[in-house]
């Protein structure tokens, strides 16, 4: 009994050992599998980062991307992002050929699409830094292309919250075109336009842009550069506008007044003379008086068609000084449109 009892302890201590094994390889395979878990979801947006980076190093930029990069100023993984998406400068016709039709009216001056990024090569020197500042605005694109879901939900509240201090009648205007034709990317157009034209933002979202520029502000300096000639422009049309509508308004009440106090005199002189000539006035001093009342009213009239002649010339050189205006605005939004060909139809400037 004494051994059957022995080979009883035994066959239990294997058994009690089979199962702490076995209980050992299930913890062991949990453990593996919790550690696979989070090396697939590192190994995600590893994959990504080392195909970024390998596309990058396989795109050879022009000198003028070369240029375009050094201005704008990115850091190594801003950089790495801009390359990755094969950046072209292209001419009016081949930018046109790569990006789609739409009845969008805002002018589209670069275009991010399949991880790639497609720039107009705007060339009026008036407006220095807009093919710049456009470069950073799509690679943004790459970006927010780059984040998940939790990344673009916390980044959305940061954005919205932002745009709400900044937001103006023409921001929203834009931002309902990309409503109607870009739909669902409203928050990824804030990423690109509140990183790429707004000063002064949150501490989070500076912390954010910092990742990719070395230095937003200059990016911002750039816009705020071309963006104030545009301004400039609009500003000078409103003003000169108001003041053509208000001496037109002048002009037209003055005409008609002077026209007609100027028949009225020229009957009373007339009237005058008959009296005159029929021996009516029986004192000099009655002639003289009637005589002065009338060459001063005459005096009166003449300074009026000289005051109404300063307000014709004042009008004609501002409606020149505004016609001038127009053809610059012309030639500006001419120059950043790569569908503009007639030049007797300026294009919208891009919002």
């Amino acid at each position: 009994m004494r051994k059957k009892n022995k080979k009883g302890i035994v066959a239990l201590t294997i058994l009690v050992l089979i199962f702490v094994a076995y209980g050992i390889r299930i913890n062991s395979n949990t453990d593996a599998s919790s550690n696979q878990s989070k090396t697939e979801k590192l190994s995600s947006a590893d994959i990504q980062a080392k195909a970024d980076e390998k596309a990058a190093k396989a795109y050879e930029p022009t000198q003028e991307i070369k240029a375009i990069t050094e201005k704008i100023g990115f850091t190594k993984k801003g950089r790495v992002l801009f390359y990755a998406s094969d950046p072209q400068l292209l001419d009016a016709e081949n930018f046109n050929e790569e990006v789609p039709d739409s009845t969008d009216s805002r002018t589209i001056l670069g275009y991010y699409d399949h991880r790639q990024i497609y720039l107009y090569n705007i060339q009026n020197q008036d407006l220095s830094g807009i093919v710049e500042v456009t470069s950073a605005h799509e690679t943004l694109h790459a970006v927010w292309d780059r984040l998940s879901s939790s990344e673009r939900q916390e980044l959305t509240k940061l954005l919205e919250a932002e745009y709400a201090k900044v937001k103006t009648d023409k921001s929203e205007e834009m931002l309902a075109d990309y409503a109607k034709f870009e739909i669902g990317q409203r928050d990824n157009e804030l990423h690109s336009y509140l990183g790429t034209e707004y000063r002064h933002l949150s501490p989070e979202l500076e912390k954010h842009y910092a990742k990719y520029f070395e230095d937003r502000d200059k990016i911002v300096t750039m816009f705020e550069s071309y963006e104030s000639k545009f301004d400039a422009l609009d500003k000078q049309s409103e003003q000169l506008s108001a003041e053509l509508t208000a001496l037109k308004a002048q002009i037209d009440t003055d005409m008609p007044q002077y026209d007609t106090d100027l028949a009225n005199l020229n009957d009373e002189i007339e009237a005058f003379n008959v009296r005159a000539e029929n021996y009516y006035y029986t004192s000099e001093a009655d002639f003289y008086a009637d005589r002065n009342a009338l060459e001063q009213r005459a005096a009166e009239l003449e300074a009026r068609q000289t005051q109404i002649n300063i307000n014709i010339d004042h009008y004609n050189t501002k409606a020149a000084e505004l016609n001038q205006i127009a053809l610059k605005a012309s030639e500006f939004n001419k120059s950043i449109n790569s569908k503009a060909t007639d030049p007797s139809q300026p294009a919208k400037k891009a919002e």
